[in-house]
């Protein structure tokens, strides 16, 4: 009952902690976080390299008249998501001021969100993986509506759940189709992998699935909740949001929409499609970061465009493409709960998030500008940091496949230095304006983003560490 546990725990955890004594919960939250953390931890340590297919698994009838099993698996696909989660979950309570509202009933939600993206990633029968993801957006939406910030959080929190949920429900759809058209009536995803059905048939199931999950990572033009989610989510919230949920949408395209719908319909290869709208996200994503001026919601747009480096890696159908999609998964997880951090720091001291009403930080914040040059740095991809060989990766293997689209995703490497370092010169550097920064980062702080700069160093300098557990669909040839 290993990965019953981590998604479990959070769950029992969380529910107890929203109706516990606010004092105690923070430190209750972060104990059970890092319990879950030590169980991931020690997955990842036993798993074994090489092994294709499902470790640690655990299957239970559940709709047994329906061939509906809860089924619990990870692979070199989601073992790392894993991890991520559980990871980003400390940060995230421990992240949380005990000074808010309701901290009690805030942090229970954090850790029900946590469980649900964990459930996402270890689910094995399709059922189960649409529970599992329906159930991580309902905490996300009270989140937004209870505790978001700006002027129209509730505005935010609708939007989230109205995009969400129509994708929820066209998935909805593509399940009852997988069962109905494949004829075998299992939900069992390594076996719908291997019966597809109809190419006409596999073309109407890949719309449903896709649309869902360009939703939930989101690519362009499905993008429009997030920049106002984003920016209604608190700080720690935004840890696990933008660090884990958005990686979600990715995992089903490549969990799901890639391996089971295998097949283009006679002249028109529909799988085209994503790929080209990944390309449009990693350039708009980029154009919109350079236009804005609040750095939030520029590291908002900057995850847009980053994320599309994800998709077009994971459309590539080789095995370069697909394990630096899921390297970037974990890279971009590192990275944004970072930069949100830091930009949360600075407004915290400074009092504006406007980055042309900052200049001159650095020299009276000089540990905040050191240790904000390796986040930036990171995350506009520089060799010898993290970002790096999951880009590298992603593009190499969009090659391949496509060169027309790697050159054009390519120009969002160039753009991404633009808008990462006016954010940074703009704030750090120039003549000082304004009122002085009331101090520099804290001790606590500078603990709490430190596992995130290690691991930038640590995967950026030897990735094999990571992708010697991953795999791809492409390794199990499951297309051509």
């Amino acid at each position: 009952m290993t990965l019953t546990a981590i998604w479990l725990l959070p769950l029992v955890g969380g529910i107890l902690i929203a109706f516990i004594p606010p004092r105690f919960a923070k430190w209750l939250g972060v104990l059970v976080a890092l319990v879950t953390l030590g169980i991931s931890g020690g997955v990842a340590l036993a798993f074994a390299p090489g092994y294709h297919g499902y470790q640690f698994t655990e299957q239970v009838p559940w709709i047994p008249q329906l061939h509906v099993f809860y089924h619990l698996g990870v692979d070199g696909i989601s073992i790392w998501l894993v991890v991520l989660n559980a990871l980003l979950t400390v940060i995230a309570v421990l992240a949380t001021p005990l000074t808010m509202r309701n901290v009690n009933r805030f942090i229970g939600l954090m850790l029900a969100m946590s469980a649900g993206m964990a459930g996402v990633f270890l689910a094995v029968d399709l059922v189960l993986f649409y529970v599992f993801w329906e159930a991580m957006l309902i905490p996300a939406y009270f989140l937004l509506w209870l505790f978001g910030e700006g002027e129209r959080p509730a505005r935010a929190a609708i939007k989230f759940v109205l995009f969400t949920l129509t994708g929820s429900l066209l998935m909805l759809v593509g399940v009852i189709g997988e069962y109905v058209f494949t004829g075998q009536q299992t939900f069992d995803l390594a076996k719908l992998a291997t019966i597809a059905p109809s190419a006409n048939i596999q073309f109407g199931l890949f719309f449903v699935f896709a649309l869902a999950f360009a939703i939930k990572t989101p690519l362009f033009p499905f993008h429009s909740w997030l920049p106002s989610a984003y920016l209604a989510a608190p700080t720690p919230m935004l840890v696990t949001f933008a660090g884990v949920m958005g990686k979600a949408g990715a995992y089903g395209f490549l969990r799901i929409a890639v391996p089971l719908f295998p097949n283009p319909v006679g002249w028109w290869d529909w799988r085209w499609v994503i790929p080209s709208l990944a390309v449009a996200a990693i350039i708009w994503g980029a154009l919109m970061a350079i236009a804005q001026r609040d750095m939030k919601l520029l590291v908002a747009y900057s995850s847009v465009s980053h994320m599309g480096f994800i998709v077009l890696g994971i459309f590539a159908y080789n095995v370069q493409g697909q394990q630096g999609a899921i390297l970037q998964m974990v890279n971009h997880g590192i990275i944004i709960p970072a930069l949100f951090l830091f930009v949360a720091w600075i407004a915290d001291r400074t009092g504006t998030r406007d980055r042309s009403a900052l200049a001159g930080l650095a020299p009276r914040m000089p540990v905040m500008a050191g240790v904000f040059t390796i986040v930036v740095l990171a995350a506009l991809g520089l060799p010898g940091l993290n970002s790096f060989v999951g880009e590298f990766m992603t593009l190499l293997g969009a090659w391949e496949r496509a060169p027309v689209l790697a050159a054009i995703g390519a120009v969002g490497l160039v753009l991404a230095p633009v808008y990462m370092l006016r954010m940074f010169q703009g704030a750090m550097y120039g003549e000082p304006v304004g009122q002085g920064p009331s101090g520099d980062i804290q001790a606590g702080q500078l603990a709490l983003v430190t596992p995130l700069i290690v691991l930038m160093f640590a995967i950026g300098l030897y990735p094999y560490a990571l992708t010697q557990l991953m795999t791809s669909v492409a390794q199990a040839g499951l297309y051509k």
